[in-house]
């Protein structure tokens, strides 16, 4: 793929998020760091648990507040944080310059209002513009996404549409105020694998026309490689490894990175091959493992990799990995 501009839309520095429960405090994200440049796909991926739809959910202050909260770093939106703006600007930032496609679409969706008048609703808050400019631009948007009859569909309730459907209205919302950057939060999880080929289809063709930049969230590695530009790997609300795609599974570095990747059947395989397994779980974060948290499900684990908390390395530029076994830069 071809690199993204130079320039940093967003950039997470050293991000907390955390949940303070009755049963203790739950680390959600614990010091997370990384930038979105112009034009390109990030992926963020991990296994369910791992702090990735928190962190994009505390990209726009939309943890629930509480028992969440974010109590340490920063999330620097075009140069200015966005944790020092008041509400009311905030608010003209979410779904204008930034936008969001959550994982369930029907949950998304209110049940009670026709898909055009949620769409609707966006574009006059927005842009400011009258009912029936915002009707037909509702309607441009759910034919750009592949809507048929959308000037007939555009009264149509969300329970009218089948779950394909829902996610590319999803898309269309999204994208209504042509943001800046799109957080797309597992949005193929719930399809079949037809209908996921559709929408990544779809997001690559919108990404092109409008130049958004896109955060992709899943736990696919395949959608990752049909998709980034580069990777993200995030394990138990930590960043252990961020490279670019090719990188990334031509030559992971992080174990945790190296057993996602060996659990991916083989197309290509002459033999009958077992596919690898990560043993164990993610682990509890409210009292996560002292030192690397990866550490007990690691088979390269060390003494050391118990009691000390690995830096982050970069390895080569941009590929950045947060290990013990690359001190100095050098494998041990």
């Amino acid at each position: 793929m071809e690199d993204a501009a130079s320039n940093v839309l967003l950039k997470l520095d050293d991000l907390h998020t955390y949940f303070f429960t009755e049963d203790g405090v739950v680390k959600a994200v614990d010091g997370v760091t990384f930038d979105v440049k112009e034009g390109e796909v990030l992926g963020l991926v991990g296994e369910s648990g791992s702090g990735k739809t928190v962190t994009a959910m505390s990209i726009l202050n939309l943890i629930p507040q509480p028992p969440g909260k974010i109590v340490g770093g920063d999330i620097l939106w075009k140069g200015k944080s966005l944790l020092d703006l008041p509400d009311s600007e905030l608010r003209t930032i979410r779904g204008n310059q930034i936008a969001v496609v959550f994982q369930d679409p029907m949950t998304s969706l209110n049940p009670v209002l026709t898909i055009g008048k949620q769409i609707m609703e966006a574009i006059i808050l927005h842009q400011q513009v009258s009912e029936e400019e915002a009707e037909d631009k509702t309607i441009t948007l759910l034919e750009l996404v592949g809507i048929p009859d959308a000037a007939k569909r555009v009264g149509d309730y969300p329970w009218q549409f089948s779950g394909g459907m829902r996610q590319r209205v999803m898309i269309a919302l999204a994208l209504s105020c042509n943001p800046d950057l799109l957080i797309a939060d597992e949005p193929t999880t719930a399809l079949d694998v037809t209908i996921q080929a559709q929408v990544l289809k779809l997001m690559r063709e919108l990404k092109e026309k409008f130049q958004t930049s896109i955060i992709l969230i899943t736990h696919d590695i395949g959608v990752i490689a049909e998709m980034c530009d580069r990777v993200a790997v995030m394990y138990a609300g930590n960043i252990v490894e961020i490279a670019d795609v090719y990188s990334i599974f031509k030559n992971p570095k992080h174990p945790y990175t190296v057993g996602l990747l060996g659990a991916i059947p083989s197309v290509d395989s002459k033999r009958e091959e077992e596919l690898q397994t990560i043993p164990g779980s993610i682990p509890n974060l409210i009292s996560p493992p002292s030192g690397c948290r990866f550490h007990p499900r690691c088979t390269k684990a060390m003494p050391e990799c118990s009691t000390t908390v690995p830096a982050t390395i970069e390895l080569s530029p941009g590929h950045h990995v947060r290990c013990l076994l690359y001190d100095n830069s050098t494998m041990k």
